[in-house]
């Protein structure tokens, strides 16, 4: 298993360009893929179906590195200021529902759920 993810996470990481300094966000990204992903032994279905007995929702799931444009809540902004801003995917929220960005202008992890993905 450990093979696995780390394959898949440095793929992620080398598609999307990311220094290594990213390792903790592309291996948890690859993780919660490998456990949203159908199993042979499974029959082809899907570890959390398996375990729950409820269809998994794939919705949710984007293009890991693609652009996102982040809504700016209007407290953040003034007037004139845009009301999105360009962000960079790198996964989802365990805790709460959202998603992981990267703002590489200020240098730092942005959560939110209000998004609009460029993939």
């Amino acid at each position: 298993m450990n093979r696995s993810l780390t394959k898949r996470a440095r793929c992620l990481r080398l598609n999307v360009g990311l220094p290594k300094s990213f390792w903790a966000e592309v291996v948890s990204m690859a993780c919660y893929l490998i456990n949203r992903s159908p199993w042979a032994s499974l029959t082809g279905k899907v570890a959390e179906e398996v375990w729950t007995g409820n269809q998994v929702n794939f919705d949710h799931l984007r293009i890991f590195g693609c652009s996102a444009y982040v809504h700016v809540p209007s407290d953040e902004r003034s007037k004139l200021d845009p009301k999105s801003k360009q962000y960079i995917f790198l996964g989802y929220k365990e805790d709460v529902k959202g998603y992981k960005f990267w703002d590489p202008a200020a240098r730092k992890m942005v959560i939110s759920h209000d998004a609009v993905f460029d993939e």
